[in-house]
């Protein structure tokens, strides 16, 4: 799906039409969660991830600004619901699953390698229990909540050590 569908386009007789929705974006939706599963996930849970996101579609439907595209929106609730997944069922990873991923995606381009690599060598020079949050957080998805009582730290201190760790990082970058 190259072109962006606002929201608006989808409705008839002021009310959402779901069936042209679904129509329309089931292989975006499918690209989506088989780019964010990498084959970890069931059959059964890719469909039920599927369905909840028109189904979370559907149950906003009177909240959702309809000059925005649908793209985005059914993007984020998949991404969303593909963490929470995860995150149920406490499959983790470690950066060193992704690193080799990472640098040889033909779909990457050059600027955002670098970019992965700076921000990489950014994280390597943290204090090691930094390393320990960031990783716990952005690459296993852990709660803020599981990572303070795994590491013996508040929640605020996990909290604030991660807000502390991308403002200098992006303070680094630029």
């Amino acid at each position: 799906m190259k072109e962006s569908k606002q929201l608006e386009n989808y409705y008839k007789n002021n009310e959402i039409d779901m069936e042209k929705i679904i129509n329309d974006f089931t292989s975006y939706i499918t690209t989506i969660i088989n780019n964010g599963t990498d084959g970890t996930l069931t059959f059964e849970d890719k469909e039920e991830i599927f369905s909840d996101t028109f189904f979370i579609l559907w149950k906003n439907r009177n909240r959702l600004n309809i000059k925005v595209s649908l793209n985005s929106y059914l993007a984020g609730i998949t991404r969303n619901l593909i963490k929470e997944k995860y995150r149920k069922l406490k499959i983790f990873y470690d950066i060193e699953d992704f690193e080799d991923n990472t640098f040889n995606s033909v779909n990457m381009y050059e600027n955002d390698r670098e970019l992965i690599l700076d921000i990489e060598q950014k994280i390597k020079g943290l204090k090691d229990i930094d390393i320990e949050i960031v990783n716990l957080f952005y690459y296993s998805c852990m709660p803020i909540k599981d990572i303070a009582k795994r590491l013996n730290i508040s929640e605020l201190n996990v909290k604030t050590r991660l807000h502390r760790i991308r403002k200098k990082i992006k303070k680094e970058l630029n």
